[in-house]
């Protein structure tokens, strides 16, 4: 029999009332702002405290999404309070202060929205049944230290045919100029870069099979250091992090005391200081000026430099919000979530169109070359159902997200699985739904993975057993 946890209605009670002010701020009552705002954010606090307090986990889902949300949305909502910024690229797309209003309301509703589709899932459940502690998983079979040893090999092997087939000079020469994110990339080489993910599923499972066998952190997360690297040729920031944030995701499961200590917050201190110094060197790197760019960047003054532009740009992402709002809602009529029928989608031709690249078409002009701002699953859904759709597509999103949660707290996902799935939600969240091909992918290779570990377990077993014993 179900029950009612009284500690959830007053956040959705609250985070409910909030989404809908937001929603009249859109029926030509901007002068809500004012109450929408203090509302919108008190209301994600509280959700937030009480799931923490519910789960005992503060790096559950919904809190990795609202702590990203405030970085990517309300750090620049709040300082377009004392200026806009003077960012030629803003001044071409012609956003003006209201777009900038709209979408920061926008980017609220979206992320109040994925609140009540979190608390939808957890009132659908028993009480009793959620309130289990985290716990570490059945260790990984033997052989799964040589199936993910085998996928790493063959994901290195996949990434250097990739690479080879899109430029005409060598490796070394490519990893030292950051040249490969301004090559135009050959038609059919695609099943090399899908091939390539390999390496991110394969490096995650071994750090969560080095972690199941007690080794200290540093060790269980060379694999993942060693694919951040690798992958950081192609010039991808993000996705060169994937397999070290999932690897960080799975030492977080292996932890039996969740609480968080002085060493945990000292930790994710000296992340925090590291990811711009990172992030501004990824930028010199790919923006052609290679490994010597990378070093120009480790001054003070270049960091500070690159994170006053990087607030607005980089990691911040308002502006695709406030562009999406000067576009207006529901153009695109939902083909930007064909990318839900991935391969299908890719065999049957089937007409999508990516909302980033949309954006810019409509707003910069594609140029020579094809790219896009990176949309949100908050603006995919505004440009494609509009309104209502960013509510309704937030929530289903959640209320997935809850349930691969809930999965992974009764022990039925590995941890590798479970750290790469909220890794790509994020990814889906922040950047676009039409990375749900790669993160099935991945996931794909996080089973097969495993799958093969059992079987060389079980043939290795099987071995044994027809070995005659040795008796006198």
């Amino acid at each position: 029999m179900m029950r009612f946890n009284a500690m959830w209605f007053f956040p959705l009670w609250l985070v409910s009332m909030a989404c809908g002010v937001g929603l009249l701020i859109f029926a030509d009552l901007p002068w809500l702002s004012t109450i929408f705002f203090p509302l919108g954010y008190l209301a994600l606090l509280c959700a937030l405290l009480t799931t923490i307090r519910f789960w005992h986990d503060w790096l559950n889902p919904l809190s990795l999404i609202v702590l990203i949300g405030f970085i990517r949305f309300t750090i620049a909502g709040i300082l377009l309070w004392f200026a806009e910024p003077d960012i030629p690229i803003f001044h071409i797309m012609g956003l003006q202060s209201e777009h900038w209003l709209y979408g920061h309301a926008l980017a609220l509703i979206g992320l109040l929205s994925t609140t009540l589709g979190w608390f939808i899932v957890e009132r659908t459940h028993d009480a009793r049944f959620l309130q289990k502690p985290i716990q570490s998983k059945p260790e990984l079979s033997g052989g799964t230290l040589y199936a993910a040893i085998l996928g790493i090999f063959l994901g290195l092997l996949a990434l250097f045919v990739f690479i080879k087939s899109n430029t005409s000079i060598s490796i070394t020469e490519t990893a030292s100029t950051g040249i490969f994110r301004s090559t135009q990339i050959q038609e059919g080489t695609g099943k090399f870069f899908y091939l390539s993910f390999m390496l991110i599923s394969s490096s995650v499972v071994f750090v969560d099979y080095l972690f199941s066998r007690k080794y200290a952190w540093w060790i269980a997360l060379l694999p993942a250091t060693m694919a951040m690297m690798a992958l950081f040729v192609l010039g991808g920031r993000l996705r060169s992090l994937t397999a070290m944030a999932a690897g960080l995701l799975v030492f977080r499961a292996h932890r039996e005391n969740a609480k968080t200590s002085l060493r945990t917050i000292l930790f994710l201190v000296s992340i925090a200081v590291l990811l711009p110094i990172v992030f501004a060197a990824g930028a010199a790197y790919r923006g052609g000026q290679g490994m010597e760019g990378v070093q120009q960047t480790l001054s003070m003054s270049a960091i500070l430099a690159y994170i006053q532009h990087a607030v607005w740009v980089d990691f911040g992402q308002l502006h695709s919000l406030a562009a999406a709002v000067a576009i207006g809602p529901g153009v695109l009529g939902g083909r930007t979530f064909l990318a839900l029928l991935w391969p299908m989608g890719k065999i049957l031709a089937l007409p999508g169109k990516s909302a980033g690249v949309f954006m810019t078409q409509m707003l910069v002009g594609l140029g020579d070359r094809k790219w896009g701002f990176h949309a949100t699953l908050i603006g995919d859904a505004y440009l494609n159902f509009g309104l209502i759709g960013v509510i309704l597509v937030t929530a289903i999103f959640s209320m997935l997200l809850k349930i691969i949660y809930i999965e992974f707290r009764e022990r039925f996902i590995s941890n590798a699985g479970y750290a790469l799935s909220v890794i790509y939600s994020l990814t889906m969240f922040f950047e676009t739904i039409e990375k749900y091909g790669e993160a099935l992918t991945i996931l794909a290779f996080v089973f097969a993975i495993i799958k093969i570990g059992q079987v060389f377990s079980e043939m290795t077993l099987a071995q044994d057993s027809l070995r005659p014993s040795n008796t006198r």
